[in-house]
């Protein structure tokens, strides 16, 4: 239920997104493979209340690619910036926040591993979401972020793919957040 909703709303926002900013040029996401099958949306103006910019995002969808990937490179500052960073150096407090029945009126039926992703030169970890009754297969993640000043830039991927995903994720990060 949980990696439809997440699925879906994903999409939404990705369509939102290209809709709404189809006069900008997209910035590439390095580390990924330029023209198709991969897909760039221009995201460049798009703020979200001065806190996040997402200065890439890069699409690869099945069937021409496979499997399907997503990867983002996002400029977080103030509270966010200290949040994110805190989640990036401990994600079992993701896992465990993903897992709380706090507020809700159902009881979570997702299963959800982390585990830090250590050896590199910034903070990561890696996510996997399943339904706990197995009936679809699991939707995987992995984030890097980087701290310069005020300033967190994370790269972030989600996919159909486990070791897909956590290649991607190192290579991205590679690129984008140096070393």
């Amino acid at each position: 239920m949980l990696l439809r909703l997440l699925c879906s709303r994903t999409l939404l926002l990705v369509l939102a997104l290209s809709l709404s900013s189809c006069g900008y040029i997209p910035r590439p996401v390095a580390g990924v493979p330029p023209g198709a099958p991969w897909d760039a949306l221009p995201l460049r103006k798009w703020l979200a209340e001065d806190r996040a910019e997402p200065v890439a995002l890069a699409f690869c969808a099945p069937p021409e690619c496979g499997p399907g990937l997503a990867v983002s490179v996002i400029r977080m500052t103030g509270r966010d910036a200290d949040v994110t960073e805190a989640l990036l150096k401990d994600p079992e407090r993701l896992a465990r926040a993903l897992r709380s029945p706090a507020g809700r009126t159902k009881p979570v039926r997702t299963h959800v591993t982390v585990e830090r992703l250590p050896g590199e030169a910034y903070p990561g970890f890696a996510i996997d979401l399943a339904p706990a009754d197995g009936g679809k297969p699991p939707a995987h993640g992995a984030a890097f972020g980087r701290r310069e000043g005020d300033n967190l830039s994370v790269v972030l991927v989600i996919g159909e793919a486990r070791d897909a995903v956590r290649r991607t994720a190192r290579e991205v990060a590679a690129r984008e957040l140096g070393s």
